[in-house]
Formats: structure tokens, sequence, C-alpha cells
């Protein structure tokens, strides 16, 4: 993934891309904070992208807010960047169908071990929404 996003970087550089170059940039940046050389597991990658996609989210709510309409059209320019080094996202129904077999397999009965059960999924399923998977299995367990 981080050899993906050289590449891409390289590829951006050529084009003469600003909008990209700066966002790839932007994704290197973020994982090289976390590990100089950008040698993370997969996983880890993942999960600063889909940190990075859900900061972009947020900053296009505000920008909605106050109505600032260019930010709000450059940031959401951005998030289809980073969205192409995204795990495509699972649908409810999917979420659901892993939310039920991981609470078989933990033999969680209680809203007490709701913990046990969303730290198998988040390690397992690193793409899948955290705030879904919290509600589903709080149903569950209840």
């Amino acid at each position: 993934m981080f050899n993906k996003i050289n590449e891409e970087l390289k590829k951006a550089m050529k084009e003469k891309n600003e909008l990209r170059l700066s966002t790839l940039r932007m994704l290197k940046s973020k994982i090289l904070y976390v590990n100089a050389r950008g040698e993370l597991p997969e996983a880890e990658i993942t999960k600063i992208i889909i940190k990075y996609s859900k900061e972009l989210k947020e900053s296009i709510e505000e920008f909605k807010k106050v109505e600032r309409t260019a930010e709000v059209a450059r940031h959401e320019q951005e998030l289809k960047i980073v969205a192409e080094f995204l795990p495509p996202e699972l649908s409810a129904d999917e979420v659901k169908k892993i939310v039920a077999q991981t609470i078989k397999e933990t033999g969680a009965a209680s809203i007490k071990e709701m913990g046990k059960v969303m730290k198998e999924i988040s390690g397992k399923h690193a793409g899948v929404d955290g705030k879904l998977v919290s509600q589903l299995v709080r149903e569950a367990l209840q």
C-alpha cells in the first residue's frame, strides 16, 4: 500500500496535478509520522487512511456549516483521492453477519462483553465502520 501511494505520488508530480500531489503528500506524511520508514502492516496503513478520510469528512461538514463552498469542494476532491486507497466498504447486511459470527465465536452473552467483541471485529476487519458495528453489537447483546 505504501509503495502504491509512492507510485501515485510520482505520477501526480509528472502530471503536475497539484491537488492530487498535495493530498498524497499529506497521506504519506501521516504514515511516516507513525513509522519513519513507512514499514507498517497493511492493516495499520488502512487505519491511518480511514482516520484521514474521517478527518476530511468532518472538515467538509464544518465548512458546510459556515458556507465555505470552495473549501467544501476542495475537501470533497481530496476525499475522492483518499478513497482510492480505502478497502471497499461492507454493506450493513455483511456487517450484521460479521457481528453475529463474532459474537458466536467469542461466546459473548451480555453487554459487559461488548468490548471483547468490538476488539475482535476491529482486529479482523479494518475497513468496517466502527459506529455501525458498535450499534449492531449493542443491539445483539441486549
